[in-house]
């Protein structure tokens, strides 16, 4: 197990478990947040998970299951501190050539988006299906660039928790490119910056 500071911390994050959504609510699925924190419980102190693995995770839903905020909350808890972990981990090992080198493409992933025109910084959703508002995506893009800027202060959960309006069809940005270029903002933010 990790002696680092986030050791402890880490090791009582992934025995928790979210609060379970109040009434007919819908939630998580119970048996699939389970199985997820199970298998943290057993791949944290043998090194064996990453935390772009926490942040791509996904879960079913159901009636009376897990609070989503909550289960968000306590995962996003978990990511930030195996990412602590790892990026300690990478200077611990001599390892900051890799480390540099990963950072450094990241951020010119990250800014080569955020220097494209408004309204053309990702694709377009085709035919009928949804995609988020340009308009939102894009007011999230020019705060990334001021924070990246070190103009405003941001931090990896206000990325995780933007919600943008939905739009069908070209008026919208396909979503998985948005979704992809946030993940990187997320990794960028919780792994470089301190």
């Amino acid at each position: 197990m990790s002696t680092d500071v986030e050791g402890p911390q880490l090791s009582q994050l992934i025995l928790e478990r979210p609060a379970r959504a109040r009434g007919l609510r819908r939630g998580y699925r119970v048996g699939d947040v389970d199985l997820f924190f199970d298998h943290l419980a057993r791949a944290v102190p043998a090194g064996k998970v990453a935390s772009a693995q926490v942040r791509a995770v996904g879960f079913g839903s159901q009636l009376g299951g897990y609070d989503v905020e909550d289960t968000d909350a306590l995962l996003a808890e978990v990511e930030d501190a195996l990412a602590r972990r790892e990026r300690d981990h990478a200077l611990a090992q001599d390892d900051q050539r890799h480390y540099a080198e990963r950072r450094a493409a990241l951020a010119a992933a990250v800014s080569g988006r955020l220097s494209e025109r408004r309204g053309e910084r990702f694709p377009r959703a085709r035919g009928l299906r949804r995609g988020y508002s340009p308009r939102d995506v894009d007011a999230l893009c020019a705060l990334l660039a001021d924070h990246f800027g070190g103009r405003v202060a941001l931090s990896a959960d206000d990325v995780r928790g933007a919600l943008f309006r939905p739009r069908r069809g070209a008026r919208g940005y396909r979503e998985a490119p948005v979704d992809a270029f946030l993940d990187r903002v997320v990794e960028l933010m919780v792994t470089f910056e301190r």
